[in-house]
């Protein structure tokens, strides 16, 4: 496949799904008045109005454990194709494979070390009183 191919095939159809998004949300934010006032932008619990302090204190305690399922299955699911893949019976396949592989690990590190570190702070275990 060559590299117009490749742009034509890939390229545009991302181009235009964006701009038909942009363009969509562009068009809705004209059409559609924002006029925002206090009911409108004051948080809904169950459909009632909210009145004083909050009674309980939602911890974050599991948003890194999150983190690193959405990061770690990725991995796995490019990992299990690479397994049952004739990578050995040419190099040019090898190198591939293992370009893919460097870049999508390269790419979900940074999330996966930030994972990491919000599981490791403690200030999210403990509830406020």
């Amino acid at each position: 496949m060559s590299l117009t191919q490749a742009i034509l095939t890939f390229g545009i159809p991302i181009v235009v799904f964006l701009a038909a998004g942009y363009g969509g949300y562009k068009f809705l934010s004209l059409v559609v008045p924002s006029k925002p006032n206090p009911l409108k932008v004051s948080r809904f619990e169950a459909g009632n109005i909210p009145t004083g302090l909050g009674r309980l204190w939602f911890p974050l305690q599991y948003y890194g454990y999150l983190l690193v399922y959405t990061t770690l299955e990725p991995i796995i699911i490019l990992l299990l194709p690479v397994a049952y893949s004739d990578y050995y019976s040419s190099m040019t396949a090898f190198r591939n494979l293992l370009l893919i592989v460097v870049v999508f690990i390269v790419l979900l590190y940074p999330i996966l070390y930030y994972s990491i570190r919000q599981i490791n702070v403690l200030n999210y275990w403990e509830m406020r009183r």
